[in-house]
């Protein structure tokens, strides 16, 4: 059983951008630079997300994957429209899910019939969804995901929006939905917490939803990423920091490589 990062991304300068984006970087974040950071601590595995702001086009990604296939997976970004076949062939280079990032888009109904057929066809080659939004708008979309019977990662905690995450509307619907066994919650991009907050203040935010993360899902159902390379938190943040923040937050060796290995093992595609 690998332990796994589950969590990050990697791009290059030069990449055609996505018509819509928040962001778009200027610098290169490698996979081998992704490989050696979790490496290091003693990982054998890194889930790559597409980002955002290359839109639709997983072709980088892939041939990231391509190059070192026992090491590296991946979750693309794709239209609601796109074929089985075409969702098939991703299925060959260790994609495991799509995502969406619901941030500064036109938010997608999930019940229109072109998404059903989509999901349908996710549900058949057992990936997941991953949602990135805040935890107020999370039973918009888990709710159509759980009728259509996929897999659900949610996104950097589900992103509480209130000052005290424990009093989140949305963070307390995603605690109540723990016991579907269908979901499961990434632990990662701590310093996203809290906007403005520094990390410490972040990393207080955190050890107070963990114990009711850990009682509504238990560790089978958390996963750790690195978020690496940190984007727009370059300066801030580093391999290292994220990694010293799960440790702190989970010291029992034993719960950390459930939540690093168990849990990955289970969200696979079962083949």
């Amino acid at each position: 059983m690998k332990l796994v990062d589950s969590h990050a991304h990697v791009f290059k300068p030069g990449l055609k951008l996505a018509a819509v984006r928040r962001y778009a970087p200027t610098y290169t974040a490698s996979k081998e630079d992704f490989i050696y950071n979790f490496e290091s601590k003693g990982l054998e595995a890194g889930v790559l997300i597409q980002p955002s702001f290359l839109g639709t086009d997983n072709s980088h990604m892939i041939e990231a994957i391509k190059t070192n296939p026992t090491k590296l997976y991946g979750v693309a970004v794709v239209e609601p429209s796109i074929s089985l076949a075409e969702l098939k062939e991703l299925d060959t280079h260790n994609i495991i899910g799509i995502r969406l990032n619901l941030y500064g888009v036109e938010q997608p109904d999930l019940t229109s019939d072109e998404w059903k057929t989509c999901l349908f066809y996710i549900k058949q080659l057992d990936w997941h969804v991953e949602l990135h939004t805040d935890a107020v708008n999370l039973s918009t979309f888990v709710e159509p995901l759980l009728k259509a019977g996929v897999k659900i990662v949610i996104d950097h905690w589900g992103k509480p929006t209130v000052d005290n995450p424990l009093e989140d509307e949305g963070f307390k619907y995603m605690l109540s939905i723990g016991s579907t066994n269908r979901v499961w919650v990434k632990i990662s991009g701590v310093y996203r917490l809290k906007k403005g907050a520094d990390f410490d203040t972040c990393q207080g935010l955190a050890k107070q939803m963990l114990p009711n993360l850990l009682e509504s899902y238990g560790p089978k159902r958390l996963l750790w990423g690195s978020d690496w390379p940190h984007t727009n938190f370059e300066s801030d943040i580093n391999y290292d920091a994220t990694w010293e923040s799960f440790v702190d937050m989970v010291p029992d060796e034993i719960v950390r490589n459930t939540i690093l290995g168990e849990s990955f093992a289970e969200l696979l595609p079962q083949k």
